[in-house]
C-alpha cells in the first residue's frame, strides 16, 4: 500500500529527537557502545529503525543526546542517515550524577533512587546548551520518546517557548512508573500529537488524558519483512551454528532482570520435562552474570547465552530456529522482537503488557499469560514443548499476519498522519 502523503523534498521540516535516558551513559555504555559507533553506525534499537524511516520519508532528522561529557558534537550517523548532536546536560544534574553514583557509599543510597531518578530527569534536559542549541537551529518539530519522565516535561516546556509542535511515541511506559505523576495529568494532554503503541493505550489516552483521537496514532515496531522471513530449519541452525537434533525455545532482548524477568524464564524453563528442549538467551545487559549463574544450577548445558545478537541475518535465524519466542516483562510497549519473531513465523509466548494484545491471537499467533503468573506461562511452554506439529502449521499463517499488519507502510502512513497534519496547521 503506497503512502497516503508525500512531503516535497525542498519543504523537508527539521526534527529534533530526543529518546528517553537521561544522559548517554546512563545506558548505551552498558552495551559495550562509546560516542563515536552510538553515532556513526551502531543501529541496535527500535528507535534507530523509526529514525531511519523519520529520516527517509518525513524530514531531516538530528538525534540530540545529553551527555556528562560530551567526546564529540555533531557526527552523521551511516545507516540511519540522521545527524547525531552531543550535547553536556545541567550543570547540576551532573553534580547529582556523580554525587549519587561515584562516591564509595553509592550503594547505600538505593532506598533514594525514586527521588534522584525524578531529580535526574527533569534536570538532565533542562540544559543551557540545550536551549541554546534549539533556539539556534529552530527545528520544526520536537519528536520525543515517551511521555513517562521530566524529560517529557522539559521539552513540551520548550515546545510551548519556542513554538515548536511536540510529538511523542509511546514505548512501554505504565502509569505506575511515571517519573513525576502529579505534572503529568496536565503535560501528557498538551502534547501535539502522541503515537500509541497499540489500540490499547490510545484508549486509554483519549480516555485518561481527555486527547482527540484526532491528536493520536498508532504505531508499533518497524519490521523489515525482506529481512526477516522465513527460512529452512537446518539452514538456521547452520547460520546461528547450532545443533538441528536439538529443539529450542528464544529469548531475545535486554538482560534487565527487574523488568524483563529473564529469571523466571530459567526457572520455569527448568521444569519443563523436555530433555531435547533448550533455552537461548540472546542479549546483554547488567544481570548477565547472575543469570548464567542461575541457569547452570538450575538447568545445566541446557540454557544457552547467544550475546548481544546485533546482525539481522543471525537474529533472523534464530527466530526460525526456535519453536517460540518467549517474554515474560512486567511491562512493555510494543517490542520489536514480537514483530521480528512474527515475520520469520514463529508465535510468542508472552505476558499481557503494552498493546501485544493487540497482536498477539490465543492459538493463532502466539499465547497470552498475565505478568507474573508464571504457572500459566509453563503451561502455555509446556503445551508448546508438546506439539510442534501444531507450531509447524501455525507458521505461513503467522508470516501471512506480520505482512499484512506490522508492515513498513503502515508504519510510514501513521507516521505522516501525525507529521503532516501538523504541517499544514503551521503552514
Amino acid at each position: 500500500m503506497p503512502p497516503k502523503h508525500n512531503i516535497p523534498a525542498s519543504t523537508r521540516p527539521r526534527i529534533a529527537f530526543f529518546d528517553y535516558p537521561d544522559v548517554f551513559e546512563d545506558f548505551y555504555p552498558h552495551y559495550g557502545v562509546d560516542q563515536k559507533a552510538f553515532g556513526t553506525e551502531w543501529q541496535n534499537t527500535a528507535n534507530h529503525a523509526r529514525i531511519a524511516l523519520v529520516q527517509r520519508e518525513i524530514g531531516d532528522v538530528t538525534w540530540y543526546v545529553t551527555c556528562l561529557k560530551p567526546e564529540l558534537t555533531i557526527t552523521q550517523h551511516r545507516y540511519v542517515g540522521c545527524q547525531v548532536r552531543f550535547l553536556p546536560s545541567s550543570w547540576l544534574h551532573r553534580c547529582l550524577w556523580r554525587l549519587y553514583y561515584l562516591t564509595s557509599i553509592s550503594w547505600r543510597w538505593q532506598c533514594i533512587y525514586k527521588y534522584y531518578a525524578v531529580l535526574s530527569s527533569y534536570l538532565a534536559p533542562f540544559s543551557w546548551s540545550v536551549i541554546q542549541t534549539l533556539r539556534r537551529d529552530r527545528p520544526d518539530f520536537i519528536f520525543a520518546q515517551d511521555y513517562c519522565s521530566g524529560r517529557f516535561d522539559i521539552l513540551l516546556l520548550f515546545s510551548k517557548i519556542f513554538k515548536i509542535p511536540l510529538l511523542s511515541i509511546h514505548t512501554g511506559s505504565t502509569p505506575d512508573y511515571y517519573l513525576g505523576k502529579w505534572l503529568k495529568r496536565f503535560t501528557i494532554g498538551r502534547a501535539d500529537w502522541i503515537f500509541a503503541s497499540g489500540n490499547k493505550e490510545k484508549q486509554r489516552l483519549n480516555q485518561t488524558y481527555s486527547i482527540p483521537v484526532s491528536r493520536l496514532g498508532v504505531i508499533r515496531a518497524t519490521v523489515d519483512l525482506e529481512a526477516y522471513k522465513p527460512m529452512p530449519r537446518d539452514e538456521a541452525c547452520a547460520t546461528a551454528g547450532l545443533p538441528a537434533q536439538h529443539r529450542y525455545l528464544l529469548f531475545m532482548g535486554r538482560l534487565d532482570d527487574g523488568v524483563k524477568r529473564i529469571s523466571a524464564i530459567i526457572d520455569v524453563f527448568a521444569h519443563l520435562n523436555e530433555t531435547d528442549l533448550h533455552l537461548l538467551i540472546a542479549g546483554s545487559g547488567q544481570d548477565e552474570e547472575k543469570l548464567k549463574k542461575q541457569a547452570a544450577r538450575k538447568a545445566p548445558d541446557r540454557v544457552h547465552f547467544m550475546g548481544w545478537v546485533g546482525a539481522t541475518h543471525l537474529k533472523a535465524a534464530l527466530y526460525n530456529l526456535s519453536e517460540c519466542m518467549v517474554l515474560a516483562s512486567w511491562r512493555e510497549g510494543f517490542p520489536s522482537v514480537i514483530g521480528e519473531a512474527f515475520a520469520c513465523g514463529t508465535p510468542v509466548v508472552t505476558s499481557d503488557v503494552g498493546t501485544v494484545a493487540d497482536v498477539v491471537a490465543e492459538g493463532k499467533t502466539g499465547w497470552l499469560f498475565p505478568a507474573g503468573a508464571d504457572d500459566q506461562m509453563m503451561e502455555k511452554l509446556a503445551f508448546v514443548a508438546k506439539h510442534p506439529q501444531k507450531i509447524a502449521a501455525m507458521r505461513p499463517g503467522i508470516r501471512a499476519f506480520a505482512a499484512e499488519n506490522l508492515s513498513v507502510e503502515a508504519v510510514i502512513n501513521s507516521l505522516k498522519d501525525g507529521f503532516y497534519s501538523l504541517k499544514k496547521k503551521k503552514s
